[in-house]
């Protein structure tokens, strides 16, 4: 969980301040670019970005619902998959199996080690929930192991819940004589939060741990990464812009910085840290 924990006060409010920045910039330049560098210019544009700050504001309250909607549903899901990593195999199956059985017309018949028979339109299914970590790789090895234990059963179909990667061996073997529907771990994060969303009580424990406190290094990394190049590129170019409208120094050496971090991600190593 503690990508939960990346962002800090100081990094939210410097997206803030960033996206602010970013949007008196553009209600400047446009009106500048339309009118030139006069008065009347820069009060449009001065007016247009209150107009979008006020629309920001307006929208805020839907916005932090949604986000923590999203945030309920995420974190719930997960523990509930760690939480069914633990547990013994006829009973995770089973659980996976009655959270897809009210989102989709799937009706249990009958238990087992190996997954729970089902019925899905008139068609004898197999369901099974694979207890992997994230960081393992479900194989075909896998995958034919649960279709001979379908084929078994006596089920036409097998659905696979799989908690990590799955090879392009297991989608292939999927092709059998056995059909395997492969759901991913988004699929699974997404179908278990919206049966059991995080509390309350979960999120302010999520909120009430401690950060890891890294060292410059690991600041350097992800200063440089590779996923920030884009926005320092835009930034540059932005601020390039009015640079060359106004021809204003404190336009030019802001740009030139946005340009040299934007390089310095490039040539920095591949290696990704977590806060």
């Amino acid at each position: 969980m503690q990508e939960y924990l990346q962002r800090s006060r100081l990094g939210e409010a410097m997206d803030a301040l960033g996206f602010r920045f970013l949007a008196l910039i553009l209600s400047l330049g446009w009106f500048i670019l339309l009118w030139g560098v006069r008065l009347p210019a820069i009060a449009a544009g001065l007016s247009l970005f209150c107009l979008i700050m006020l629309l920001e504001r307006k929208t805020r309250d839907a916005r932090l619902r949604r986000k923590e909607s999203r945030l309920r549903i995420q974190l719930g899901g997960e523990m509930l998959l760690e939480k069914l990593l633990m547990e013994p195999p006829a009973k995770a199956h089973f659980e996976a199996a009655a959270i897809f059985s009210a989102a989709y017309p799937l009706q249990l018949l009958q238990a087992g080690k190996e997954g729970v028979l089902c019925r899905l339109r008139n068609e004898p299914v197999l369901f099974s929930f694979f207890q992997s970590p994230s960081s393992a790789q479900a194989d075909a090895a896998k995958a034919l192991f649960f279709q001979r234990s379908a084929k078994e059963r006596g089920a036409a179909r097998l659905i696979l819940c799989v908690p990590c990667k799955i090879s392009t061996d297991a989608y292939r073997q999927g092709k059998g004589e056995i059909p395997i529907t492969f759901l991913d771990r988004d699929t699974l994060i997404t179908h278990f939060g919206a049966a059991s969303p995080a509390t309350d009580a979960q999120l302010v424990a999520l909120g009430k741990r401690k950060r890891v406190h890294a060292p410059a290094t690991q600041w350097l990394r992800l200063i440089f990464s590779r996923a920030r190049a884009k926005r320092y590129i835009l930034y540059g170019i932005l601020l390039l812009a009015l640079y060359l409208l106004t021809h204003l120094l404190y336009y030019g050496l802001p740009a030139l910085f946005c340009f040299f971090l934007a390089a310095g991600c490039h040539c920095a190593p591949r290696n990704q840290s977590v806060l």
